[in-house]
């Protein structure tokens, strides 16, 4: 454990003197895309390709734009453990949604983007994954993705020992984030100093040379709350010749196959590009008896003029130089070594003619060549990031937080969670679908040969999910069932009829459907005769009908409502008696309670 800055700070250093041939494999690639002006002769014409640049954001966007599906299968059982394993799966969902909301609030990017830059152009992914208590006793999900080229880190036997992530932070940087002041004759000033945020298996601290910026704290974690990981492009070999730069080739960017070939292709094009240059400005020789003449204005500017003694002096052009004839040949060859490197051009919509199918599953295979490994580091990332979410929530040291986004059957939830659902749920599974391009006419084709006949070859299923790559085949068959839950009873598209007309604000067509639905539910043929090939009977009723004419209401029937009858007699003011009405002692009088005279 390395409480101390100097310990921090001397496990870093160790760590980066062994991994220096690593280390300056990140810089180089980075350099790649960045696109580092070529180094050529100093006083010629210099080309840099954009194809590093491009072939690397074509990768980090595929990745960015696949979809990212946590799925806790839901084997037999009883109801409450199916609902415990969809509340386990909101949770992981809301808490990556939120560690994306708390990084763009920091102007970082989501989790996603920066682990598609890092398995691209490093190779390695590292970060952090912790749930942080507040000091009112609520919490939040923080996941920090961190630099590999900046990240340093112990192995033990099992799973990390430590890591640590170096950075570089202002005087006014320090004293916002960590409520330190430093001394102004420390020199740090705007140009900034190294800090170390350390991790082992207990604790967590933050230092700076000679002062700790945030004292060892307790990170509530059975292990070091960090993911650390590589792109399988080969397993860890050691290397006779250089042991110490072993580790430089485990973990490969996607520049592995193509970084001697761009220095290659620059230097030609180099070339190619100064021999444009000269044919619009020649070089020229100028003549003179002393050989001291010169040109004071540009000879290949339109309108100039040359003054020149007559026989003594003269200019000439030198003429232009020529390539060799197999220059064009040779940049063909090098331009295929290129593609086979990186990404066929037809990917970036460079095609003379349309493809076919069998050219359009041959691009796919060429893509996946170098995607697929990246999505697999990426794919691993988050399941590392899962468990260590899954094991500080499942403590029970936290309160339930809050969380929201939308689970795999695209509903929104906003919903509190609390650490029992994550005890009690299942194991999640990742997967990271790529969308890419493929020949649809020819896969909805073989799909629908293998479900045609009356003994279908395979189960609906099965195709939408291994043969069109469907991603979310349950939730497609459930939705073609309610489509047809809607149209194969003549009631239930008239009730679906109605209840669009009404979400659109139309109640006076919504009545139709609603008199019709009415007929049909009093007429129309009920379990004795059944319902035939979605026909109904008339009005009249037929064998089977449950309900007579006679007692249908009268909007059915076509009755129309009755008129209202009108008031006999003259309109009195309220409290006056009615005409010809009995007062009270003529009715006494009339039964024989009162006698003549009251």
């Amino acid at each position: 454990m390395a409480n101390k800055p100097e310990d921090v700070i001397s496990l870093v250093e160790k760590h980066e003197g062994e991994t220096s041939s690593l280390r300056q494999r990140f810089r180089d690639d980075y350099d790649l895309y960045r696109l580092s002006e070529y180094k050529g002769e100093e006083g010629y014409e210099i080309y840099t390709s954009n194809e590093p640049m491009t072939y690397a954001d074509k990768i980090i966007a595929w990745i960015i734009g696949a979809e990212l599906i946590i799925r806790i299968n839901n084997i037999e059982g009883p109801r409450s453990d199916r609902e415990i394993n969809d509340a386990k799966e909101r949770f992981f969902i809301g808490s990556l949604r939120a560690a994306d909301e708390r990084l763009v609030l920091r102007l970082l990017t989501p989790v996603k983007d920066q682990l598609a830059f890092h398995s691209t152009v490093r190779g390695w992914l590292a970060g952090r994954a912790l749930i942080v208590k507040r000091k009112d006793g609520t919490s939040y999900v923080d996941v920090t993705p961190f630099d590999p080229l900046h990240t340093y880190w112990g192995m033990g036997s099992d799973n990390l020992e430590w890591i640590c992530h170096k950075t570089s932070k202002t005087a006014l940087q320090i004293e916002t984030e960590y409520g330190i002041k430093l001394p102004p004759d420390t020199g740090i000033g705007e140009r900034g100093t190294n800090v170390y945020d350390y991790y082992d298996q207990e604790i967590n601290t933050v230092v700076m040379d000679g002062k700790v910026l945030k004292k060892p704290t307790p990170h509530g974690c059975s292990c070091v709350p960090a993911f650390l990981n590589v792109v399988p492009t080969s397993p860890s070999i050691i290397v006779d010749e250089a042991p110490d730069e072993s580790l430089k080739y485990y973990g490969e960017s996607v520049y592995k196959g193509d970084r001697d070939i761009y220095e290659t292709w620059n230097f030609v094009m180099s070339v190619m590009k100064e021999m444009v240059a000269r044919s619009k400005k020649q070089g020229i020789k100028v003549k003179s008896s002393d050989g001291s003449k010169t040109l004071d204005e540009d000879p290949f500017r339109q309108g100039s003029e040359v003054s020149l003694e007559m026989g003594r002096e003269d200019v000439e052009p030198m003429g232009l130089m020529e390539m060799a004839k197999e220059t064009g040949a040779y940049l063909g060859l090098i331009g295929s070594e290129l593609q086979r490197g990186a990404l066929p051009h037809s990917v970036f919509g460079e095609l003379q003619f349309q493809l076919s199918g069998f050219a359009i599953n041959s691009l796919r295979q060429g893509i996946l060549t170098q995607l697929e490994p990246r999505m697999r580091a990426v794919e691993v990332a988050y399941k590392q990031i899962i468990n260590l979410l899954n094991d500080q929530y499942a403590t029970g040291a936290h309160q339930a937080i809050e969380l929201s986004g939308r689970d795999n059957n695209r509903q929104y939830f906003s919903e509190s969670i609390s650490p029992d659902v994550i005890r009690n749920g299942g194991d999640p599974e990742i997967t990271l679908a790529a969308k890419l391009p493929q020949d649809e006419a020819s896969v909805y084709a073989l799909a629908q040969m293998a479900r045609e006949g009356p003994t279908p070859l395979l189960p609906d299923i099965f195709i939408r999910d291994e043969i069109m790559g469907l991603q979310n085949a349950d939730r497609i068959d459930d939705s073609i069932k309610e489509q047809l839950g809607e149209r194969m009873l003549p009631k239930a598209a008239l009730w679906t009829l109605m209840a669009a007309m009404e979400n659109r604000g139309r109640p006076q067509l919504a009545q139709f459907y609603y008199e019709e639905l009415l007929k049909q539910m009093f007429t129309g043929p009920q379990a004795a005769g059944g319902e035939q090939g979605g026909q109904t009977n008339g009005a009249n009723g037929a064998a089977g009908a449950g309900v007579a004419p006679s007692v249908l209401p009268p909007a059915v029937q076509g009755i129309p409502p009755p008129n209202p009858v009108p008031q006999a007699g003259p309109l009195l003011p309220p409290g006056a008696p009615r005409p010809g009405a009995l007062t009270p002692e003529q009715r006494l009088a009339n039964i024989g309670l009162l006698g003549p005279g009251g």
